[in-house]
C-alpha cells in the first residue's frame, strides 16, 4: 500500500503536478483574488473545484438565508408551499429575463428555479423540502456540467440574490452625498458588521447605524460626522492645485473651493452653459469637475479681461 503524504502542487506546462508523486490535479474552475495567471489547484484528481471553493459557494447561500431571517426578526424556513406554477429555468437567462425583486419571497422563488432546472436537466422529480442542501449537496455536480448547469450564471445570480436579501434586510451600507477626498470613492455607514449582522455597538438614538464613515474605495474611516465633513472642508480646498479631476456639486464648491465666488456667478455660468456636468452622485445632484470650475475662477480674477472686475 502506497504511503500517503501531503501533496505539494507545482505548475508546469499546463498542469499541476506533485513535486513528490507522479500524482496531477486539474485547475480549480474559480479565479481567486490572489491567483495569478495559472489559478490554483483543486487538490483533487479529477474534480474541477477545490474544497475551499466549494464551500465558500455554499458560504453565497447561507448568507442568503441568514439575511432573510434578519428581515424577519426570526429564523425563517426556505421550505415555501408546494407551488405547483413555479417557472421552469432552462439554461442562463437574458437579463431582460431576471426577475424584479421586491419582498423575501422572490429571492426564494430564484433559489428554487435554479433547484427545478437542475434536477429537471438530471431526469430527476423538482426535489422537495428545504432548497438549501439541495443546490450544497449538486455544487459538484454543476460544476462538472458547466454547460449544462450554466453554472457561471448560477454564481453571478446567486450573489445577486445575496445582496438583494441584504438589501432587503437593510443590512446594506448607507451611501453618503459627496465621494471620498482622498480616492475619489464611495462614503458609507455601516448597518451591519463584517459578518453581516446588524449592529449592537451604535448608539441607539441612530438605531444601529454607525458612527464611523467609511469610503469603500481606499477604506480610509471618519470616527464621526463631523470628522468627515471637517476633512472634506479642509481637503476640498487643495483640489484644484492637487487634484484637479475631483468632482464636486456646485454646493461643495462655493462653500468649501471657492468662497469667495457669488452665487449669482455661479447662476451666471449656468445660464451661458459654461458649467460642465460630468456625473451624477447619489442624491441626483449634478457633479462638475474641480479642474474646469478653477479654470472659470482664474478667468473671472484676471485683471486682463474685459468687462467688470471681480469683486
Amino acid at each position: 500500500m502506497t504511503e500517503q503524504h501531503q501533496h505539494i502542487w507545482t505548475h508546469h506546462k499546463g498542469a499541476w503536478t506533485c513535486v513528490d508523486c507522479p500524482e496531477t490535479t486539474p485547475t480549480c474552475i474559480v479565479n481567486k483574488p490572489d491567483d495569478d495567471e495559472n489559478g490554483h489547484p483543486t487538490g483533487i484528481p479529477a474534480q474541477n473545484i477545490c474544497p475551499s471553493c466549494v464551500r465558500y459557494e455554499q458560504h453565497v447561500l447561507d448568507g442568503i438565508a441568514d439575511a432573510l431571517g434578519h428581515w424577519q426578526h426570526q429564523p425563517r424556513s426556505l421550505v415555501p408551499a408546494i407551488r405547483y406554477d413555479r417557472d421552469k429555468l432552462k439554461g442562463s437567462r437574458t437579463q431582460d429575463d431576471r426577475p424584479t425583486i421586491t419582498q423575501p419571497s422572490d429571492v426564494i422563488d430564484v433559489l428554487w428555479s435554479w433547484a427545478d432546472m437542475w434536477s429537471a436537466t438530471r431526469g430527476e422529480q423538482p426535489p422537495q423540502g428545504d432548497v438549501l442542501p439541495f443546490l450544497k449537496r449538486h455544487i459538484l455536480w454543476a460544476v462538472a456540467n458547466h454547460d449544462t448547469a450554466a453554472w457561471d450564471d448560477y454564481r453571478a445570480e446567486m450573489r445577486q440574490m445575496r445582496h438583494h436579501a441584504r438589501r432587503l434586510a437593510g443590512l446594506l451600507p448607507k451611501r453618503l452625498a459627496g465621494p471620498c477626498v482622498h480616492c475619489g470613492g464611495q462614503v458609507v455607514q455601516d448597518w451591519a458588521d463584517e459578518h453581516w449582522q446588524p449592529r449592537i455597538d451604535a448608539r441607539p438614538e441612530h438605531n444601529g447605524l454607525s458612527d464611523t464613515h467609511r469610503c469603500t474605495g481606499c477604506g480610509l474611516t471618519w470616527e464621526h460626522r463631523e470628522a468627515w465633513m471637517y476633512t472634506n472642508g479642509h481637503t476640498l480646498k487643495l483640489t484644484p492645485e492637487f487634484a484637479p479631476d475631483t468632482l464636486v456639486t456646485i454646493e461643495d464648491a462655493r462653500k468649501h473651493i471657492f468662497p469667495d465666488v457669488p452665487a449669482s456667478t455661479w447662476r451666471t455660468w449656468a445660464d451661458r452653459g459654461e458649467l460642465t456636468e460630468r456625473d451624477r452622485d447619489v442624491r441626483g445632484r449634478a457633479l462638475y469637475r474641480v479642474g474646469d470650475l478653477d479654470t472659470l475662477v482664474q478667468r473671472r480674477a484676471d485683471t486682463t479681461r474685459a468687462g467688470r472686475r471681480a469683486g
